[in-house]
């Protein structure tokens, strides 16, 4: 029997596209920063999958011009606002553009451009580096604050988000003197072109990562995801127990809903992250790839689990197996009552609880 194309079974739902992603993400993109007016105006055109990396891309291009008018006069905050948020628009036109990868890695590129321009002027100044890592180089961003007192937070967004998107979270650490490294991890981001998610590679990942930090001073370390990013950071902290705390927001304990609860829009995404072409290959590997199971009764830090129980995407129940799967000196499980995908329509119950919380943690 012939193998079903990822990307065939991708195109079923095309025509319904935009309407899926903003019926999952809408809160999602306000939430990392892209003004609400923008983003109801997109939505207000009814765009086609066709139209829809094409009107982001204009309105990451306003962004841009913006910025690049308020640098020429020296208003620097409010360049590094609107880079910012053009870098969004621009991530936002590709993140799910599985059907037309030449186009998603050109916006990506525009993304990470943008963004270059406007990291300098940020609240608080971030780099991009690139860390050495076999055949591999690991992109990240690292935001350091005065008076860190060496504590600092590994980040990782979704599977299709990537670093650029989660300054905004990253800011959540900052401003209560948290210094940031945000990683794109294996399938993700620019990852995801030269090392498509396997668990041994996302141990190369952590460990190089964690080694950095060290490097620059860090030895109070905390990790934390969101989405998927909620899987591997739960994995991480059970693989290195240099992770004095560890969180994660709306992540699977396994793939188990791929074919079945998630939308064909997430086959495409996770076929990009697992680097394979075919779903039967998709499913089979995810089973061996993506489940907490062979790690989870190593994770012994303290651990907060958050989940929304309106999540249309992971079930929440699967949160409860992730903490009661630990060996956690201090679990933690809070489930948010009508909270969606990463609860980012009750983003201020989640954002806050961790971060504070983390500053109790690294003491």
């Amino acid at each position: 029997m012939a193998k079903t194309s990822i990307i065939e079974a991708f195109n079923r739902d095309v025509k319904n596209m935009g309407d899926t992603v903003f019926g999952h993400w809408m809160p999602r993109m306000v939430v990392a920063g892209v003004d609400m007016c923008d983003v109801l105006r997109i939505r207000g055109k009814n765009p086609t999958w066709e139209e829809w990396p094409y009107l982001w891309k204009e309105l990451g291009d306003t962004h841009q011009a913006l910025g690049d008018e308020a640098l020429a006069k020296g208003h620097y905050e409010t360049a590094g606002s609107e880079y910012r948020m053009s870098n969004l628009a621009y991530h936002y036109g590709h993140f799910m553009l599985f059907d037309r990868p030449e186009l998603k890695y050109e916006l990506m590129k525009m993304s990470m451009a943008v963004i270059d321009k406007g990291l300098p002027y940020q609240r608080h100044p971030g780099k991009r580096v690139y860390l050495d890592c076999d055949q591999w180089k690991i992109p990240c961003f690292v935001f350091e604050v005065e008076n860190a007192n060496g504590r600092m937070v590994l980040l990782t967004g979704g599977a299709d988000a990537n670093k650029e998107e989660m300054l905004s979270f990253a800011d959540v650490f900052l401003d209560r003197g948290l210094s940031v490294l945000i990683m794109d991890g294996p399938g993700q981001g620019e990852a995801a072109y030269t090392a498509p998610y396997r668990r041994s590679t996302h141990k190369r990942f952590v460990d190089t990562t964690v080694d950095y930090m060290k490097s620059l001073g860090y030895d109070k370390l905390a990790v934390g995801g969101i989405s998927m990013g909620g899987h591997f950071c739960p994995r991480a902290a059970a693989i290195n127990h240099s992770f004095k705390a560890a969180f994660g927001v709306g992540g699977p304990f396994d793939m188990r809903d791929l074919t079945t609860k998630m939308d064909n829009l997430f086959i495409g995404d996770f076929g990009h992250v697992m680097g394979v072409e075919y779903l039967e290959d998709l499913v089979e590997i995810v089973k061996d790839e993506c489940s907490l199971k062979d790690v989870i009764k190593d994770l012994v830090c303290p651990l907060m689990i958050i989940h929304g129980d309106q999540d249309r995407i992971c079930d929440y129940n699967m949160s409860k197996e992730i903490v009661d799967g630990s060996s956690s000196v201090e679990p933690h499980l809070i489930v948010i009552k009508g909270g969606n995908h990463v609860c980012n329509n009750y983003v201020y119950k989640y954002r806050p609880v961790i971060a504070d919380w983390l500053v109790e943690k690294l003491v």
